[in-house]
């Protein structure tokens, strides 16, 4: 669990790695959520073979990371981007997803952290998609 207090904690996280324990896996109630907010309507997202969309999957990169985040209330949190995101292999719906980080930048600005973590999905012993990720916190004006 990475614990901050206070911004200037982010400093001593530089290389540090979390995971889940156990997997994740996309319900057939979020896959009908997600295909009808984002209007895909293809074939290869529906039924019992379907393919989950790597939308979907980078979707669920931020609740992944802030499973392992313990940020003080006076710290505010938002992702600012994502880069060199690849989808490397297909995920068909109910399977087994692992989710791995690395924090592999830590720029202090300020009275704020942009840090960049870098993200690996996998299923099945294969890697399906990986990204960095980009996030910005800084102090809140009041506590939340």
């Amino acid at each position: 669990m990475i614990e901050i207090n206070q911004i200037a904690d982010w400093t001593k996280y530089l290389g540090a790695t979390f995971e889940d324990a156990s997997p994740r896996a996309v319900t057939p109630t979020q896959l009908d959520a997600f295909l009808q907010a984002s209007g895909d309507a293809n074939a290869i997202h529906r039924g019992d073979e379907a393919i989950i969309p790597g939308n979907l999957l980078l979707s669920l990169v931020p609740h992944f990371v802030q499973r392992h985040l313990s940020l003080a209330n006076t710290i505010i949190g938002m992702s600012v981007g994502y880069d060199k995101v690849r989808f490397k292999n297909a995920v068909k719906l109910a399977e087994p997803l692992f989710y791995k980080a690395e924090v592999v930048q830590v720029r202090m600005h300020h009275a704020a952290a942009f840090v960049t973590y870098q993200v690996v999905c996998e299923s099945a012993g294969q890697v399906v998609m990986s990204i960095e990720m980009r996030d910005h916190y800084a102090q809140a004006k009041t506590e939340i």
